[in-house]
């Protein structure tokens, strides 16, 4: 017979396990960051990053993720990496399903995140490059901004990065002397390009901690400077976003909901 003990011990363990699993991994949480800058149109942007539709969120869930952002009525939509967790045997037509839904709505860029393809997925048996990636994106009507840049009518200069770990990341190829933003998806390349001209970077990657109990120190971060995890700050002069991510992979979350964050921009 199980004491009172052992059973209310077995309770405090199965709790946080079953809301870890079950719960918090699919209550995402739709946020909205207010960035002044001087400079900058008044534009609202919609940025999801880490799908990770392979072993994370099914895709009808993710689907319903993107569905709240769009009640926001995003002017733009930027998508920062790891739509997958393994480029072998994903849901690629709920992915696509996903996509098309996106740019359906609103004019949609992305770049691409160390588990969509590269050097460092092709040490775990993924693809080598991120090629079929962004092939998938750019079938379904996605702008793939792959160390390439593009102005917006609203007068703002898109720069988006290949990615660090995937060994993509290659020349800054902003030209314009409108307000520029970065994609990357990695927070670190930031340091690279501090000898650039940019205004914002949006990233992803932290997943914002993905499993954040205090006091303890988030463990779950796979960046090198991890000041940086989620939200808003200011970097050297300009400002960095990170979002939490909207997937959860290995499908779980703790103290650090899944995020779709809105973010208004203007001067």
């Amino acid at each position: 017979m199980i004491s009172r003990r052992v059973f209310l011990g077995l309770g405090a363990i199965a709790g946080p396990a079953m809301w870890a699993t079950q719960v918090e991994p699919e209550w995402h949480e739709v946020t909205v960051t207010r960035i002044r800058r001087p400079g900058f149109p008044r534009l609202r942007i919609l940025h999801l990053a880490d799908l990770h539709c392979s072993d994370g969120l099914p895709a009808p869930a993710l689907l319903r993720a993107l569905e709240m952002g769009l009640e926001r009525r995003p002017d733009l939509i930027c998508l920062t990496g790891d739509y997958v967790t393994t480029t072998k045997g994903f849901d690629e037509t709920g992915l696509r399903r996903i996509f098309r839904r996106a740019t359906e709505s609103a004019p949609v860029y992305a770049v691409m995140g160390n588990h969509d393809g590269g050097r460092w997925l092709s040490r775990f048996g993924g693809s080598s490059s991120s090629y079929g990636m962004r092939q998938i994106l750019a079938g379904e009507g996605v702008n793939v901004l792959h160390n390439e840049s593009a102005l917006l009518p609203q007068g703002v200069e898109l720069v988006g990065m290949g990615d660090v770990f995937a060994d993509e990341f290659r020349r800054f190829t902003g030209t314009s002397a409108a307000p520029r933003i970065v994609l990357c998806h990695n927070p670190d390349g930031k340091d690279s390009l501090a000898g650039h001209r940019w205004d914002l970077m949006l990233s992803g990657h932290t997943h914002g901690g993905q499993v954040r109990v205090w006091p303890v120190p988030t463990v779950w971060a796979p960046v090198q400077d991890k000041r940086y995890l989620a939200g808003l700050y200011e970097w050297g002069g300009r400002q960095l976003f990170i979002t939490r991510g909207a997937g959860s992979p290995k499908h779980v979350r703790f103290g650090c909901r899944p995020e779709v964050s809105i973010l208004e921009l203007g001067a």
